[in-house]
């Protein structure tokens, strides 16, 4: 499973936290907002029911209760109060004109509670208003809802009720109070007030998603601005090659924390640059200076080999020891090669070279060494294959090609040597049969003295510098040596430069 980018997780991470606490928060206000229009609304029933005039106590018209509303409050008003009137038998005694007709009030429940001994007493809630009055004064009948003639109003003994029902399209909150005698049920539409609660539900649930999707591309963007050091980090590391230790990753001032990971950074790269400096002088000096006395070894043993008595035991020996210094030699210039590579400076000397021909003249070689190794050598050059080069580097770089081919190959093999150009580079393809190299091992066959199994090499196995040395000759040139197949019975190497002009 691919892992999540640390910078769409900082995203994520704000979304989901932000997301939490609006929700939290906002559905934490529509509830409060729910509870505060409900007991607005309860606490405008309690006053319309302590608003009642006398005739509540069995002592009047319960229809001047609706005319009281309309003189009040208007005819636009009165549509928006039901009222209901029930015994404490459940006998309905009155009910308003307005009163839906899919609530039944017969069985509508009405049933209120007698206040707990000690408890403060229903009337504080919904209290009388005023001085019992006498005549038709503020509060008499007809006039509102003032206590009328006839002695002081009488008082809400049980503990008053809440309750939302729905008749139809239209929500009705209705408040219920009661006598020992009598249970008053207020009602008020409730539809447009609850409109509004679900108009204010609906915008911030609209707007949550767009909310989450702003803060979300707000942590990416402060995420990919506080990630843009390590980013930096990242690209200059990516550049730090053996030729390129020189890099450097930029300090980042603004942010302390990650500005002393790039200073720790820094300095070790200061000391991996001065180790391998050392490493690339110390090799090359001593190849430089293993050159002289290797090439005195070689001319004494050739003095002494062509000064020797004809004897099988003394030539044999003197022959060995000869092949194995000029070998010696050879894995020296090998080396000082590599170490001027790694030093990023190789000597070139570039001139107009014919391939094809450079390729005809290594081909005798390249014979001979067939023919020791009992291998079938198979040719095909293309004419003008004209590359710009150092005529004794690219030499080096194709003779350990072929010599390659012939030193993992089997008796009776074969090797090929293709030379053609495409797409204006040359290429040069050089095969050979054999087992092959393990998947394991072609990862590491450029790698410097690397060997694969013996086993492959039969008994001419090399230093392991010849495959490193001619891609990095082939790279000083613009080209490059790459492994296209390596398999059970055929294994082909390529090495390709920029075709040059005639």
């Amino acid at each position: 499973m691919r892992a999540i980018p640390f910078r769409v997780k900082i995203a994520l991470v704000s979304v989901i936290v932000s997301g939490t606490v609006l929700a939290s928060f906002g559905l934490t206000l529509l509830y409060f907002a729910y509870r505060q229009k409900e007991q607005s609304v309860d606490a405008e029933l309690r006053v319309l029911a302590s608003r009642r005039p006398g005739w509540l106590g069995n002592r009047g018209n319960y229809q001047r209760l609706d005319e009281a509303i309309g003189v009040v409050f208007g005819e636009t008003q009165q549509k928006r109060i039901i009222l209901l009137v029930k015994d404490v038998a459940g006998t309905v005694l009155y009910v308003s004109p307005t009163w839906p007709s899919e609530i039944d009030p017969a069985k509508l429940d009405c049933a209120l509670s007698d206040p707990v001994a000690g408890s403060a007493s229903t009337n504080d809630a919904s209290p009388a208003l005023g001085p019992p009055g006498k005549g038709r004064g503020r509060g008499g009948p007809g006039r509102g809802f003032g206590p009328g003639r006839g002695g002081p109003p009488p008082v809400f003994t049980k503990i008053p009720r809440f309750q939302t029902v729905k008749a139809g399209d239209t929500e009705w909150r209705l408040g219920m109070f009661g006598t020992r005698d009598t249970t008053l049920v207020v009602g008020l539409d409730y539809t447009a007030m609850r409109a509004e609660l679900n108009s204010m539900r609906n915008v911030f649930f609209g707007a949550l998603p767009v909310a989450l999707f702003l803060i979300g591309f707000g942590g990416w963007l402060v995420a990919g601005s506080a990630l843009r050091p390590l980013k930096n980090i990242a690209e200059t590391a990516e550049r730090i090659t053996a030729r390129g230790l020189d890099q450097r990753i930029p300090p980042a001032k603004d942010a302390p924390e990650i500005d002393r990971l790039i200073q720790i950074l820094n300095r070790m790269m200061d000391r991996l640059q001065a180790s391998f400096q050392q490493a690339i002088r110390f090799s090359a000096d001593v190849s430089h200076e293993l050159k002289t006395p290797l090439a005195i070894m070689q001319g004494e043993l050739e003095n002494a080999l062509q000064n020797t008595a004809p004897g099988p035991p003394h030539q044999q020996l003197l022959s060995n020891l000869l092949e194995e210094t000029q070998r010696l030699k050879t894995t020296i210039r090998g080396l000082l090669l590599l170490a001027q590579a790694d030093a990023g400076h190789i000597p070139i000397s570039p001139e107009r070279v014919d391939l094809s021909e450079e390729l005809k003249g290594m081909i005798e070689d390249a014979q001979a060494l067939s023919e020791a190794a009992q291998l079938e050598l198979e040719t095909q050059i293309e004419p003008h294959a004209i590359a710009n080069a150092d005529r004794g580097l690219l030499r080096t770089a194709v003779l350990n090609l072929i010599d390659n081919a012939v030193k993992y190959n089997e008796p009776g093999g074969k090797i090929s040597v293709n030379l053609k150009v495409e797409n204006g580079l040359v290429r040069l393809l050089v095969g050979n049969t054999g087992p092959g190299i393990a998947p394991t091992d072609q990862p590491k066959v450029f790698d410097r003295f690397f060997r694969a199994d013996s086993s492959r090499a039969g008994q001419r196995a090399g230093s392991g510098l010849g495959l490193s040395l001619a891609r990095e000759i082939a790279v000083a040139h613009g080209g490059d040596v790459k492994l296209l197949e390596s398999r059970s019975g055929w294994t082909c190497f390529e090495l390709t430069l920029p075709l040059g002009s005639d």
